[in-house]
């Protein structure tokens, strides 16, 4: 009789646990992360005067938002505004994921707190992940991770070469990760706070069609 396997979720993991298990290595930077230095919001673009509102919101409450808090009153508007509405994906959130490894012996599985991915019901070939909204204070685990295991999770269950992306956010700091084969790189912070609030919006809006092409049918 086959044994269950031994599971370990996903918020258990830290980063050089995932590089040592699954045989990825970190990098300084990759050049998919290096192209997202290049884009930025145009001065003129309508969106700027509500990103500065949010801004300046979350300057004067991201010390004292829990993590619930932080992802009803900021996260969420924030990305509705980016408006991720496709016929060839669509957000899925707080869905399932979970992976064997270690020849079937051990599992790892979890939540997911947003993804982009093909269906209507049931996510498939997700490579676009938003995981792990934590404050500054009181973070008992690691972020980055908790993202990397998700996107291992993806790599592998997708079945295919393409790059797996991600952001987790630390508080006022979002960082972008990008998964590429067997390697893996984060960017410097956008600290949502100060002026990065735009590029990071900019950047998020060519996810968009980044997206767009990849689930292109």
């Amino acid at each position: 009789m086959n044994k269950k396997p031994k599971n370990k979720p996903f918020k258990d993991w830290q980063a050089e646990e995932v590089e040592q298990t699954f045989g990825v290595n970190r990098l300084m930077t990759l050049p998919l992360l290096e192209s997202l230095k290049t884009i930025s919001l145009p001065e003129a673009h309508p969106i700027r005067p509500t990103l500065e509102e949010y801004r300046l919101e979350l300057l004067e409450l991201v010390d004292s938002w829990n993590e619930d808090e932080y992802k009803f009153v900021f996260i969420s508007p924030f990305m509705k505004l980016v408006n991720y509405k496709s016929p060839n994906y669509k957000v899925f959130t707080q869905r399932p994921m979970s992976i064997r490894y270690e020849n079937d012996t051990k599992e790892t599985s979890g939540k997911v707190e947003f993804m982009l991915a093909r269906g209507r019901q049931i996510p498939r070939e997700p490579h676009f992940f938003l995981h792990e909204y934590k404050p500054e204070k009181n973070r008992d685990n690691d972020p980055l991770g908790q993202l990397l295991i998700a996107m291992i999770a993806a790599q592998k269950v997708n079945h295919d070469e393409k790059p797996i992306y991600g952001i987790y956010v630390n508080g006022r700091n979002w960082f972008f990760v990008v998964l590429d084969g067997k390697n893996y790189a984060v960017s410097n912070p956008y600290v949502v706070t100060d002026q990065d609030i735009f590029d990071l919006f900019a950047v998020l809006l060519y996810f968009k069609e980044l997206m767009n092409k990849l689930y292109k049918i």
